[in-house]
């Protein structure tokens, strides 16, 4: 079934919406959210949140891509579960790169101002990666998006650990000097 007649299913309120997108999708959602949780239990859990959120965004959504959707749905969703389940833990995968970003962003605000600049923030960082060369854009959403170890990279895209280390490395040095020329204080 098409993502169009999938998402016309959802404007007509069928809970068959559900089942299309289930059969279809299903599998990059525990992909996405296995990624970052590592409890089965969780990742189930929280693709049946990705569904249920789903169906809630869409009427008034209507997604260009359904699979990129579905996974900017199901990645958030486990963040927040990872979030809920390690209060004061940190041992996970995913914290360790996300640490290792930290240097390279500004910290969050949670206020009107720090909404309006997380969103130019999200332009600056996306234009910011357009204008990289395709494989280091490549690692680093791998890395950081999608919370691949080095190794789960290397292989995907035939290439040593080492490589995919010093181009993450550069990447990060260039988005550093990027946010400071943008005036983005760190």
């Amino acid at each position: 079934m098409e993502d169009s007649q999938i998402i016309t299913l959802f404007y007509q309120r069928a809970e068959a919406a559900i089942a299309r997108t289930q059969e279809k999708y299903g599998a990059l959602c525990h992909s996405v959210a296995c990624r970052i949780l590592a409890d089965v239990r969780d990742v189930e859990e929280c693709v049946s949140d990705v569904y249920f959120r789903v169906w809630n965004a869409i009427p008034p959504d209507r997604p260009k891509s359904l699979s990129a959707y579905l996974s900017r749905i199901t990645r958030n969703a486990a963040l927040d579960r990872l979030d809920y389940n390690a209060a004061a833990q940190r041992s996970t995968a995913l914290t360790c790169a996300f640490e290792e970003l930290e240097a390279c962003l500004p910290a969050r605000e949670v206020s009107l101002d720090g909404v309006l600049e997380a969103q130019q923030l999200r332009q600056d960082l996306n234009g910011f990666l357009r204008a990289q060369p395709k494989q280091d854009r490549i690692f680093f959403l791998r890395r950081y998006w999608y919370g691949e170890s080095l190794r789960e990279i290397a292989a995907a895209c035939h290439v040593t650990e080492a490589k995919v280390k010093k181009s993450l490395y550069r990447t990060r040095k260039r988005l550093h000097n990027f946010m400071e020329q943008e005036g983005i204080t760190v």
